[in-house]
Formats: C-alpha cells, structure tokens, sequence
C-alpha cells in the first residue's frame, strides 16, 4: 500500500474515532490506533467493491453517469433505485469515484453519442483533400 493511502486512512480513522460517541472507543483509538487500521482498510475494501457491483447493473454507460444524469433515463432509474435499496452509499460514493478507473472499474471514457468511426472519417477525409489542394494538376 502506498503512504499516500496510510496518511488517508489514518484521517479518516481520526475523524470516526476520535469523534465517536463512544469514550471508550475514543481512549481504545487514542492508545491503540494500529487495531482500528484493519477495520478501516477492510470496510473500505467492501464500500469499493459493493461500488463496483452496482456499476456491473448499470453497464459501462451508467456507471460514468452522474446520479442526476442517470435519473433522466427511465431504465438506469429503476437500476438505480434498485441499487440505492441495497446500498444507501453509492450515490456519495459515485460522486467521488465516477471517473477513477481505480474504483470505478465499469465506465466508459466515451460520451454517449459519440461516434468515433465517423469523426476519424471525417478527418482522414478532411486531410485527404488539404493535402490534394495542394499539388499541381
């Protein structure tokens, strides 16, 4: 694991433990923070995996969609109101990780409507004729 992982997992077991509601978890995590680290790593593993799960249910499409965009098509809508019974998170969670190919393993980079075939004609043509333009008949 990388140190720049270590330093966010220790702050976010700072802000949880430190805070908790619990006295005794907040003396435990003060004297012991080591044992919290396996908990956090782990509760975050399963967070990126149920994450990616539900993108599976959306195709590569809807999992690089935003919430608000998905909700503008009715059959991703109903995927995602699915999703969100079982797993409360994802739309937090997706705002943050909908384009890192690290936690997002599902999206597509392509926008919808894009159309590469047509764009590379267009310009294999476009320099096809530049380039006739300029020769001496």
């Amino acid at each position: 694991m990388s140190t720049q992982k270590d330093t966010y997992y220790q702050q976010i077991m700072a802000a949880i433990f430190q805070n908790d509601y619990d006295l005794n978890i907040r003396q435990l995590y003060n004297h012991f923070p080591a044992m919290f680290v396996k908990l956090i790593k782990s509760h975050f593993q399963m967070l990126c995996r149920k994450h990616n799960e539900a993108n599976k249910s959306l195709g590569s499409t809807g999992a690089g969609l935003m919430a608000e965009e998905i909700q503008d098509n009715l059959e991703l809508k109903k995927l995602l109101d699915k999703i969100l019974l079982n797993f409360p998170w994802w739309e937090d969670l997706h705002g943050f990780w909908h384009t890192n190919p690290s936690y997002n393993t599902v999206f597509s980079t392509g926008s919808p409507g894009q159309d590469f075939a047509v764009e590379a004609q267009q310009l294999f043509f476009q320099q096809q004729s530049t380039s006739n333009s300029g020769s001496l008949s």
